[in-house]
């Protein structure tokens, strides 16, 4: 054996501490870096390029001084004034005067001041203001948010004095992105320290003893902070998602545990027989080569979200790829250093004492399991393959799209709370605006006597639609010099129609208001291009589902390519993708019938099921879990495959592969299982899909699948699993099994 990981192992083990001193300095590195990456991420949605959304937006921030394109909405709610109440006005105008002193804040619209009936409710009780703020752009925008709560503070105990009752929220587009973002990292962390004891206890189960244990551990952590301090580098260079850094948390946890376990696992059977040098060498000669076979199916999976049009997700392929490339090389370098300086030590400080009897390799649990399943592989095939299929058929039935149910948010979140304000009283469509931009195309100004009938007109068919509340528009007389000038182009030629959509529509009727609109021009020289939040739903779809075939055909196709070249067979890397694209349906089809469905919603902690799935959502599943399932399909194949070379026995190599690595696959299930259970608890909904999705794709293909599917399989077919092959001395029957 004189491979490059052979001789990698060697020098490493004769170097041990060239490398735990160069990994300190690494991980002390990633540890700063680490803690600062939120602060460099970016939260919020991106605008999709060369979408009529992306136009509509740009041009509304360059060409308008329009500081309430995207304004917060600080809703209040007092049962015992009215809005026309002189307390409640006097405090209503100070409120004002103390939010426009704030550099962050461009104008504020108060009814106090303006006394438009647009900005109350027709109680009188609840009113609105309007802040619009200085920022365009999504990041400094969301940075203004906490500014405006914290001056909003003082303010909330004064209104309390007047009226004990009352309440006050902050909401509107950047707060609910300011409060996801938020929840997002804390869920991320949170998810973490959950899974972290559960994690160390199944280690201990399955070594047994402290050291051995803990190093899997300590690899899992260590290469999350330093796949995170590479983030925060990142983030410098190219704008990324915060979603990022959950990814990171997530996959490096589990990943990084996994490679640990089974090189741990391969070093102390060998050290049983070996002087530790040789058992490290011969270890990352052996395994290591599976890992990185293995990780780089992972990456494929990953960097198919780059086809992806949206930033949060390419993000997230980036970001899951950086963390698969960290745990490689920790595990082909850190973890061996550690085991050449432990040597026999690893099995120090036991917790669960260790049979001294070897059991004989045929005689073990799972050597038996696979035994009876290959007495009857046909039918062991059809049942667990259709126990898989039942798992997924709920995605037959899913709506996927996007949803404004207000539960989509946290209870706990300012913005919920404003929503919910909001929505009680028959303002819930009032984030969801379509903005209409309307130009004239002779260069005359757009309100020019010429043009006022056909605009006039237009806006009447627009009032006329009943699925729409109101239209604002620059037009006389409703809107007046200093209300006109906010719905005008800098250069006169250019005029803004905001149309609210009607309450009671759903976010579907919504969304196809905005795609009737785009036909609606008014008569004379004028086009119109349609903005805003359901435009840039319909973009996001349009363009999303334009982009599943390229990363469901990149990452299947490029996978195939390396299965075939890590075992030169024309059907294992087929079965391989067909075992892992079921274990993604049932994980999908579980998310739909907990989310979409309702079916045991509760155990979720999910106040209500949505009406859509968030199309995201599919598409991180089945990249996450496509990489992260083939590992435990590479783990058994790799290990079967050395079997049937020593004598051509397809069935005796696939007793014998399970027997091996079963309980890596099992004991690697788990930890994964719990870090993605762990995100299931989180409090946004889509880190509870993902986590949901991800956590029953690995349980369902660690167990059910590679268990049972797999053996299964791997008989029926028999020596077809390795047509062509490599040419084997001894093997000239294609029949033999």
């Amino acid at each position: 054996m004189n491979s490059a990981f052979h001789r990698l192992g060697q020098y490493i083990g004769k170097h041990p501490r060239r490398f735990l001193a160069g990994w300190a300095i690494v991980i002390a590195l990633g540890v700063w870096g680490g803690g600062r990456f939120p602060d460099a991420a970016q939260g919020g949605t991106a605008g999709l390029y060369g979408s009529d959304s992306k136009a509509v937006s740009d041009a509304l921030r360059t060409e308008f001084n329009n500081p309430f394109l995207d304004p917060l909405i600080v809703v209040i709610l007092s049962p015992r004034y009215s809005s026309d109440d002189a307390a409640f006005l006097k405090w209503n105008r100070e409120a004002a005067r103390v939010l426009r002193q704030l550099p962050e804040v461009k104008q504020v619209a108060a009814y106090a001041d303006m006394h438009d009936p647009q900005l109350r409710e027709p109680d009188g009780h609840q009113t609105m203001m309007l802040v619009g703020l200085a920022a365009t752009e999504v990041p400094a925008q969301q940075r203004a948010v906490p500014k405006v709560r914290a001056a909003i503070i003082p303010l909330r105990a004064q209104l309390l004095q007047l009226d004990p009752q009352s309440v006050i929220a902050v909401t509107g587009d950047p707060a609910v992105s300011y409060d996801i973002n938020t929840s997002s990292a804390e869920g991320g962390d949170h998810a973490e320290r959950r899974a972290l004891p559960l994690t160390l206890a199944i280690l201990l189960l399955a070594f047994g003893t402290l050291i051995a244990a803990g190093l899997p551990f300590l690899m899992g952590l260590a290469t999350t902070m330093v796949s995170l301090g590479l983030a925060f580098l990142l983030a410098h260079l190219l704008p990324v998602s915060n979603l990022l850094g959950n990814v990171v948390t997530m996959i490096g946890l589990a990943i990084g545990i996994d490679y640990s376990l089974l090189m741990v696992k391969d070093y102390r059977e060998r050290l049983l027989h070996t002087p530790a040098k040789d058992a490290v060498a011969a270890t990352v000669a052996e395994a290591g080569s599976i890992i990185l076979w293995s990780g780089s199916t992972v990456a494929i999976g990953l960097l198919g979200l780059l086809f992806s049009p949206i930033l949060e997700t390419r993000s997230v392929g980036i970001g899951g790829a950086l963390v698969v490339l960290v745990s490689i090389l920790a595990a082909l370098t850190l973890l061996p250093a550690c085991l050449a300086l432990l040597g026999p030590a690893i099995d120090k400080w036991p917790i669960i004492r260790r049979s001294t009897v070897r059991r004989s390799a045929d005689k073990t649990f799972w050597a038996r399991l696979a035994q009876w399943i290959l007495r009857r592989p046909l039918r062991t095939l059809l049942v667990s393959a259709g126990f898989v299929a039942l798992l997924a058929l709920p995605a037959l039935g899913a709506h996927s799209g996007f949803s404004h149910e207000r539960w989509f948010l946290p209870r706990s979140l300012e913005s919920r709370i404003g929503a919910d304000m909001l929505a009680a009283h028959g303002s819930g469509n009032a984030d969801l605006i379509v903005q209409a931009l309307v130009r004239s195309t002779d260069q005359q100004p757009i309100l020019g006597a010429a043009h006022l009938e056909y605009l006039a007109e237009y806006q009447a068919r627009l009032e006329g639609n009943r699925r729409i509340a109101s239209v604002a528009s620059p037009l006389p007389p409703k809107a007046d010099a200093a209300r006109r000038a906010l719905f005008l182009s800098n250069d006169g030629r250019a005029a803004l129609f905001e149309i609210t959509p009607a309450s009671g529509l759903s976010m579907k009727e919504i969304q196809q208001l905005s795609r009737d609109l785009a036909a609606v021009v008014p008569g004379g020289p004028f086009t119109v291009t349609i903005g805003g939040t359901p435009a840039y739903n319909n973009d996001f779809s349009d363009k999303m589902w334009g982009s599943f075939p390229k990363v469901f055909g990149f990452v299947m196709l490029t996978t195939l390519v390396l299965l075939f070249a890590a075992f030169r067979s024309y059907l294992l890397p087929l079965k391989a993708v067909v075992a892992n694209s079921m274990a993604i349906g049932a994980g999908y089809g579980v998310v739909v019938a907990i989310f979409q469905f309702g079916w045991l919603h509760g155990l979720v902690g999910l106040e209500h099921p949505f009406s859509s799935i968030p199309l995201e959502v599919p598409l991180m599943i089945f990249c996450l879990s496509f990489g992260l399932s083939m590992d435990y399909e590479l783990f058994l194949l790799f290990r079967i495959q050395r079997e049937y070379h020593k004598d051509c026995d397809n069935n005796r190599a696939t007793v014998a592969g399970l027997a091996a690595v079963a309980p890596v696959i099992t004991g690697a299930g788990l930890i994964m299982t719990v870090v993605f259970g762990a995100f299931a608890s989180a409090d946004l909904p889509t880190l509870k899909m993902i986590g949901v999705g991800l956590c029953v794709a690995v349980l369902v293909d660690a167990s059910v699948i590679r268990a049972f599917v797999v053996p299964a399989f791997m008989s029926v077919a028999g020596r077809w699993n390795w047509y062509p092959g490599r040419r084997l001395v001894g093997d000239s029957r294609m029949g033999r099994r």
